[in-house]
């Protein structure tokens, strides 16, 4: 019987994920997939480790399967491909904010979901979706462990100044501060970088997070000590569908002139 580790990252219109054999600190690629467009034309794919698919299924506009219904619907593709000596072992998932408390993984239960549930106002496009497959698992399997990592974690190394904004520290005590995000894409950078160039991993080095949401992170010695992203992931340089960086002047201009 070979152990299996499912990693989920449930976005707002998808579910990714990877299934690895557990082989200790060096898991095996088995399959990774995702189903998309879960609210309009969902459509399902999972390939393993060469590219070969695995299986495909499309459903017809109209036929919105929600987050629930495409978790459903990967579980029960992973039942079936478990025929043939897999079990099921642990399931990890991104959360996009861990707030200050949660600066490394953790193990998940009704209590730190709780939690986690106090930083949706910090991230409403994202913390939502990252916690229903995590509650839907808890009812279906809840003695399945399931661990959380947070793309705000390996930004709590920056120095306190760096998290700080030019307000009173009461604000700031009450969690008005620069959280950084992208941090699993920074970490697993930093986690590469010694083998690219070993004297850039342990020096200064910029390194940048691109797509539809984007950053810039500053490392040293592979710790990141700043990021471009603050107290939300709207921050520092524009976006597909964000202006990054602005001066809020212009938002009372705009509400003040322009209604």
């Amino acid at each position: 019987m070979t152990d299996t580790i499912l990693v989920l990252n449930a976005g707002s219109s998808s579910i990714k994920f990877s299934l690895f054999a557990d082989g200790g600190a060096d898991p095996a690629a088995l399959a990774s997939g995702q189903v998309e467009a879960i609210y309009n034309a969902p459509h399902f794919v999972a390939k393993d480790a060469g590219g070969r698919i695995l299986g495909q299924r499309r459903w017809d506009a109209g036929q919105p399967l929600g987050h629930d219904g495409a978790l459903a619907h990967i579980l029960d593709w992973l039942h079936g491909t478990q025929a043939e000596g897999q079990r099921l072992a642990a399931v990890g998932h991104r959360v996009v904010h861990g707030g200050t408390e949660f600066g490394a993984p953790v193990r998940l239960d009704a209590a730190v979901v709780e939690k986690l549930q106090k930083f949706v106002p910090l991230a409403p496009l994202h913390q939502p979706h990252n916690l229903g497959p995590i509650r839907e698992l808890l009812k279906r399997a809840p003695d399945l462990p399931q661990v959380a990592c947070f793309d705000t974690a390996m930004h709590r190394t920056n120095p306190p100044l760096a998290q700080m904004f030019a307000l009173p520290q009461e604000l700031s005590d009450a969690g008005v501060r620069r959280y950084g995000f992208h941090g699993l894409s920074y970490e697993y950078i930093a986690s590469v970088l010694p083998a690219i160039d070993a004297d850039a991993a342990r020096g200064r080095t910029v390194v940048l997070h691109l797509g539809n949401g984007a950053s810039m992170c500053a490392l040293q010695g592979g710790r990141s000590i700043a990021s471009t992203m603050g107290f939300t992931a709207v921050d520092g340089l524009p976006m597909g569908t964000r202006c990054g960086a602005i001066d809020p002047g212009v938002m009372l201009y705009l509400m003040d002139e322009r209604g």
